[in-house]
């Protein structure tokens, strides 16, 4: 696809240990303000979040290494060998060089410095948690050019130089999914206490609250940015220089043409039918007859939750993410989302959601996301998460 490039030349460096008291461009009279800046007020929905996954996608290696990938660091019980090089520069690397380990669920890979551009390169192999074996993993982008506008908060390119990608620059508030991800810039509703100077999904209209949930839960690629190494971007930057995603304010389904970045089932000229070849999106979804019959397109590959959600009844009949999904303890109490399907299907083959929720999307080898359509006539679906125990990790926390 042609690449659409934004405006005048613009320069990546990402700080990893930014303050939480790190400012942004204002919008809508507000700046990110960090999540501990939240959490002194809103004790208990910071506490309960600080235990989600949100917040612990991207660690220091001591913080989040998984104690089975670290003890066949070397070689795997099936004899695979594990990380040895970084996948940008090529160059041989050991444990002791990984900066961040990213993921624990599901699976881990493992971040390296990339000194060429400052930032941060993934190693050749990630951990599969479900068959504990190491297996080929080829990104070679940049983390900061490629993951970080959802695998962060407040984040957003400084610099920008089209014909120079490698030279640009980019800061984040903080790593992970903050408060502000989803409540967008907190300083107003900070300096006024008002409820009213902060966007609160659970208070918007369903379809608004859910495009919270899908700017990350969605596969993207976009055109608009390239990453350091000039491919397309597998996420979704703010388009403007300078500006970061204001969760409540923006419509980021409506930032960029088709040219700019390709949005499957989200564009009215992208649909889950088309021919995307050569790009992230192709046999992204089940197009097949049975696809076309049931008018679900239910998706072949992992974080696209998003796009099914939005064929599926629930959304069209007014449910949100929220209504079975929680971030954080709401009120001393988290939601369970494996429970909520029997509040309205008590009695009835609904109920189960094991059943009409089969693992579709491949998320690493033999191991599957949950589907979001809700087939009333689903397909036959591989692994699940429900099908390994909670990560264990190699250090301790206090």
């Amino acid at each position: 696809m042609k690449t659409r490039m934004l405006g005048a030349a613009l320069a990546l460096t990402v700080a990893w240990g930014l303050s939480a008291c790190s400012t942004d461009t204002p919008m809508g009279g507000a700046q990110f303000v960090g999540s501990d800046k939240c959490g002194s007020c809103h004790t208990n929905e910071y506490a309960t979040w600080k235990d989600t996954y949100h917040n612990k996608m991207v660690r220091p290696t001591r913080e989040g290494m998984l104690r089975d990938a670290l003890d066949a660091w070397a070689k795997d019980g099936k004899g695979n060998a594990g990380p040895t090089k970084g996948n940008i520069d090529g160059k041989a690397y050991k444990y002791e060089d990984v900066a961040m380990v990213v993921g624990s669920k599901w699976k881990q890979r493992y971040l390296v410095k990339n000194s060429i551009t400052g930032n941060h390169q993934f190693m050749d192999k990630q951990w599969n948690r479900y068959l504990k074996v190491w297996e080929g993993y080829g990104q070679k982008n940049d983390w900061e050019t490629v993951c970080a506008t959802c695998h962060a908060t407040g984040y957003k390119v400084t610099a920008y130089d089209a014909a120079n990608p490698a030279a640009q620059k980019s800061t984040l508030v903080e790593r992970n999914t903050g408060c502000e991800a989803c409540h967008g810039p907190g300083s107003k509703h900070v300096s006024t206490g008002n409820k009213a100077d902060i966007f609160n999904p659970k208070n918007a209209p369903a379809a608004e609250a859910d495009k919270v949930c899908g700017y990350c839960h969605i596969r993207a690629e976009t055109y608009a940015w390239k990453t350091a190494q000039g491919h397309p971007r597998e996420d979704l930057p703010a388009p403007t220089l300078g500006a970061s995603y204001r969760a409540g304010l923006d419509d980021w389904t409506k930032w960029y043409t088709k040219s700019q970045s390709l949005l499957v089932g989200i564009q009215a000229d992208a649909p889950f039918t088309g021919n995307y070849k050569g790009t992230d999106l192709d046999n992204a979804f089940f197009t097949d007859e049975k696809a076309v019959k049931d008018n679900l397109f239910e998706a072949r590959k992992h974080h696209q939750q998003y796009q099914e959600y939005t064929q599926s009844k629930h959304a069209k009949g007014g449910m949100s993410c929220n209504t079975c999904h929680s971030p954080h303890a709401v009120k001393g109490k988290v939601i369970d989302s494996r429970d909520t399907c029997k509040t309205c299907h008590a009695g009835k083959p609904m109920a189960d959601y094991k059943a009409y929720m089969p693992g579709l999307g491949r998320t690493a080898g033999d191991l599957f996301m949950r589907s979001h359509t809700f087939n009333p006539a689903p397909r036959k679906g591989g692994a699940t998460a429900d099908d390994m125990g909670p990560p264990v990790y190699a250090y301790p926390q206090k």
